[in-house]
């Protein structure tokens, strides 16, 4: 039986590379989630806005609503590739519903620093800088993998796998990273990647940091918290602000990062679920 009920729902979405979350919040505190398949509104917007809805549906329908309750909800959605506002904008039409959509990075900062000020830096298979003060916000990055991504996985792994082909070519001397690179891209690193998605050059990721004592790995590591650093200066980042290191490649280099780059370094308040749902709850 469909429940009936007083009260505003609100909902939060995360909706990412990786995977589409749903979290429905009851006007009695009860929470209801559910999950989806992968949603990106620049790689393949339609399949994005299917996934979002499916996962909608499942979470309205694991609550034991009628899908006529979503007209009086507040409705934010964090979905991947809505950093420019036409995307956006085209996403909103997709969902058709009264959704708030704003890019993944902003739910990830909100769930990061719900209640204060502070920096986000998040490194995955991709990576963007973002830092909250007041109401005002201040994006760097999140461009993608062809045109930006610095310092994530995925960035890290092209370079290893091009400072192999150094090595191959003599360009470079023989390097254990380079070892291990060529040994995961057997039987070439151009054969093997031809055609990569960004998910694979990250796969390469990993190597750089076990093999960070090597002259190639130091270098690549180097070269991350270098973008890290220029990252966060971009941010106006200084001691005594806030900052977290989010992301799997970003939580595997907090223990390379500088002493000058821990100050203000915290743990994440909560995820991007978390700040979706917030986001749909400060709603008017």
């Amino acid at each position: 039986m469909l429940r009936r009920m007083t009260g505003r729902i609100t909902i939060g979405i995360d909706a990412g590379g990786s995977g589409c979350r749903v979290a429905l919040r009851l006007p009695s505190g009860q929470v209801t989630s559910a999950k989806g398949g992968p949603a990106n509104a620049f790689a393949d917007p339609a399949k994005a806005a299917d996934e979002i809805r499916a996962c909608l549906n499942r979470a309205v329908a694991k609550a034991g609503l009628g899908a006529d309750m979503l007209s009086g909800a507040a409705i934010c959605a964090g979905v991947a590739g809505c950093r420019l506002p036409a995307i956006a904008e085209d996403m909103t039409a997709r969902l058709a519903s009264p959704v708030r959509v704003v890019d993944d990075s902003v739910t990830a900062l909100h769930g990061t620093f719900p209640d204060r000020d502070g920096c986000l830096v998040n490194l995955g298979t991709g990576s963007f800088f973002l830092r909250k003060t007041g109401e005002e916000y201040r994006h760097i990055g999140g461009w993608g993998f062809d045109l930006g991504d610095e310092a994530s996985g995925a960035w890290a792994g092209r370079l290893a796998a091009g400072a192999c082909l150094r090595v191959l070519d003599g360009r470079l001397p023989e390097d254990p990273l380079a070892d291990a690179v060529l040994a995961q891209l057997s039987p070439h690193p151009l054969i093997a990647l031809q055609g990569a998605s960004p998910a694979a050059f990250a796969a390469l990721a990993p190597l750089v940091l076990k093999n960070a004592a090597s002259p190639l790995g130091a270098s690549i590591l180097a070269a991350c918290l270098d973008e890290v650093a220029h990252g966060l200066a971009a941010l106006g980042w200084s001691r005594g602000v806030l900052w977290a290191l989010t992301g799997g490649f970003g939580t595997a280099l907090i223990p390379h990062l500088p002493p000058a780059l821990r100050a203000g370094l915290t743990e994440p308040q909560g995820t991007a679920l978390d700040g979706a749902l917030a986001l749909a709850e400060a709603m008017p």
